[in-house]
């Protein structure tokens, strides 16, 4: 016991100071602070040479840059890149080249998203140490295109402020900027007042102004606006996927869980539903047997042209194809006994409606290749028919996952859409519209060549017809000039260059 209190003195109080909490800055290393300038610089070249302009050499080399960027920047953070995700780079770097070989803007947008989400899985699985496509891809997808780039959607913005106020330069840059951004009303007073004055500051200040705010600027300034989400989007994905600190990673018994959570149907209820649509599809299928099934031997029905025939059958059954595919993933996700415990009933009816699409599938292109034999080929009918394949080998790799349950479902298709879109892309379509048609005029098979047709698409097809003679170089300059892809940027690829030269 203290002696003072026996005495009865007290102990006068002294305040003691007070250290105030220093509040800690999060430290950053020289790769995110180098990062985050390559990527704005990154963004804002891909709003300006993908989205706003067309697209040649200089997005290939944009793509080009941005994947060996992310390359360089995963091996900084000590990120292993496994057998799967060398090859996966690989196709990443194969498809850029899409850009320079072909004109064609629809299978360029195409690639553009194809190459999105294929870079964005990528970053994802690389920072996950994949050695393999998984099982739950979709659940990957997600958390590669949403999730993770989003948990850290304003990381660029905090690094890029704390750089800037850690930094007597960029102090002095921000007290620029404010004293700019002050003496811009005051200025434009002034130069009003000046031009009121004077005839000859007027024209003077007005020519200068006409220089700098043309319309190309605002273009400039509109795509800096874009470029900022984009930046931070694109920061915030590679960031994330190196820092996985605190974040839910993808777990298997999560989504398997995930997945038994969706399971809420009965197999009858899901039995009784679909049971009448099958009898359906069976009396339609009976019904037209002689309709449909002319198309194989070639004969055309009575009271129908080639035209009418193939695009009536066609189209309905295209309607159909994607029908029974929803309902077969209805099935597989929402009845109670799937997965592992599938039923055999199940199983049938899944192998059933899957069958039963493939015949359709083949009936529409027996029909669509009568009609293309007839009238040549279009855009929409090669576009169309493609899709009509990769719906009928996804239908395929359906029958051959009920019997082979184990069979990787997500990895096999994968493969599978990506060979298939690679033929899509390097097969340039337009030019082989071009050759096609022009091949089977020759031979005598079509009665007439819609040179009107060919002049209307990229310089794909108007390389084809200059080289086969059946365009002058006078129709394809007082064409391609009104085209899109012949504006600004679209003329930096194979087939344009050999076209300008061609037409010279």
């Amino acid at each position: 016991m203290n002696n003072n209190i026996y005495n009865g003195a007290q102990t006068p109080y002294v305040p003691q100071p007070v250290t105030p909490k220093v509040k800690e800055k999060p430290v950053y290393s020289k790769a995110e602070t180098v990062l985050s300038v390559f990527v704005f610089i990154a963004a804002f070249c891909f709003v300006r040479y993908v989205v706003f302009h067309a697209m040649g050499f200089i997005t290939t080399g944009l793509y080009i840059a941005i994947i060996t960027a992310a390359i360089i920047y995963l091996r900084k953070k000590e990120c292993k890149f496994s057998k799967f995700n060398k090859v996966l780079t690989g196709v990443l770097y194969l498809f850029t080249i899409v850009f320079s070989i072909t004109a064609n803007n629809f299978i360029k947008t195409l690639d553009a998203i194809f190459l999105f989400g294929a870079g964005a899985y990528l970053v994802y699985s690389v920072g996950a140490d994949n050695k393999n496509v998984e099982r739950f891809l979709p659940f990957a997808i997600c958390k590669a295109i949403f999730e993770y780039p989003f948990s850290n959607f304003e990381k660029q913005a905090t690094i890029t402020s704390d750089s800037l106020s850690s930094s007597k330069a960029g102090s002095n840059a921000k007290y620029i900027v404010i004293g700019l951004l002050i003496t811009v009303p005051l200025t434009a007073i002034v130069a009003s007042l000046l031009m009121s004055a004077d005839d000859g500051m007027d024209r003077m200040l007005t020519n200068i102004f006409d220089r700098i705010f043309r319309e190309e600027l605002w273009n400039i300034i509109l795509q800096l606006c874009l470029a900022i989400p984009c930046s931070l989007y694109l920061f915030g994905m590679f960031y994330t996927n190196t820092h996985l600190n605190g974040l839910a990673t993808l777990d298997e018994n999560r989504c398997k869980q995930s997945m038994y959570n969706m399971r809420f149907i009965s197999n009858l209820i899901v039995y009784t539903a679909v049971t009448p649509i099958c009898i359906l599809y069976v009396l339609f299928f009976i019904s037209q047997a002689s309709y449909f099934l002319s198309a194989f031997a070639g004969n055309l029905p009575d009271g129908y042209t080639y035209a009418d025939y193939a695009r009536q059958g066609f189209f309905e059954l295209f309607a159909v194809a994607l029908i029974n595919l929803g309902v077969l993933c209805f099935m597989s996700v929402f009845s109670k006994k799937a997965g592992r415990e599938k039923t055999k009933t199940l199983k049938f009816y899944s192998i059933i409606i899957s069958v039963f699409t493939i015949i359709l599938i083949a009936t529409a292109m027996s029909k669509m290749v009568m009609y293309i034999d007839n009238y040549g080929l279009t855009k929409l009918r090669l576009y169309t028919s493609w899709f009509m394949v990769l719906l009928a080998l996804t239908f395929v790799m359906v029958i051959i996952k009920q019997f082979k349950f184990d069979m990787q479902f997500a990895k096999h298709f994968s493969i599978m859409f990506t060979v298939m879109f690679a033929i899509l892309c390097f097969s340039r379509p337009e030019a082989l519209i071009a050759r096609y048609n022009i091949e089977m005029y020759n031979s005598g098979y079509l009665e007439e060549l819609d040179i009107h047709a060919i002049l209307e698409m990229s310089d794909d097809a108007l390389l084809v017809a200059l080289d086969e003679g059946e365009v002058t170089a006078d129709e394809v300059n007082d064409h391609k000039k009104k085209l899109y892809q012949r504006d600004d940027f679209g003329s930096y690829n194979i087939p344009a260059l050999i076209v300008d030269i061609k037409t010279e």
